[in-house]
């Protein structure tokens, strides 16, 4: 009989989850489909030439929304004195068709990412892996918890946003029917100051 004990979750990597709380209107969705068609081949599926969709008038309202749930993200992970915020950098859609996925990567150069999806088939998401190189053993799981998978999906459905640390690895897996799989991923960057004024690791940062 084992002893009482209690384990601790240390560290954590967030996982901000929230909706847009609407639909798409047949302008923005108009939007997608004129920009989807400029796409361009992303190794294994495609991604807009655009890599600054959000600037466009169309997606002021949804700029907005993201840039609104990004401010909490960092409330809520950071809480930092510094005078400093996240804000958006680069913005693109992708798509997956049957046959397609999205290969396993990170977002370099960015602080927080975040993904809204736009349309997805049932029983649809996205994967997140931990960090193998950190592992300096190799032993398989009987049953996967907290503490041992290597690999969470989370399902997501049209309208849900999603933001995660940058250097989280991450990717989809093959679309298996004939659902057109289009979503909008955003980065963003750190605009202010930085570190402690006292030492030598302030720093003031201006991103647009």
């Amino acid at each position: 009989m084992s002893a009482p004990h209690d384990i601790t979750n240390m560290f954590a990597i967030p996982l901000y989850r929230a909706s847009l709380g609407r639909t798409f209107t047949d302008t923005e969705m108009q939007f997608f489909r004129r920009e989807l068609n400029d796409s361009v081949l992303a190794i294994s599926n495609y991604s807009s030439r655009n890599k600054y969709v959000l600037s466009s008038p169309v997606m002021v309202s949804i700029r907005e929304i993201i840039e609104a749930n990004l401010a909490q993200y960092f409330k809520a992970v950071f809480n930092t004195s510094n005078k400093v915020e996240l804000v958006l950098t680069q913005s693109w859609l992708t798509m997956s068709n049957r046959g397609e996925s999205h290969h396993t990567h990170t977002h370099p150069n960015s602080v927080a990412s975040g993904v809204l999806y736009i349309n997805l088939a049932e029983n649809d998401g996205i994967n997140f892996y931990r960090n193998d190189d950190l592992l300096w053993h190799d032993l398989l799981p009987a049953q996967e918890n907290y503490f041992n998978a290597r690999r969470y999906f989370i399902n997501t459905k049209a309208g849900d946003l999603l933001i995660f640390p940058s250097n989280t690895r991450h990717g989809v897996n093959k679309v298996e029917d004939d659902t057109e799989r289009v979503s909008l991923s955003f980065n963003s960057f750190f605009s202010g100051e930085i570190g402690n004024p006292d030492f030598s690791t302030f720093l003031k940062i201006s991103t647009g």
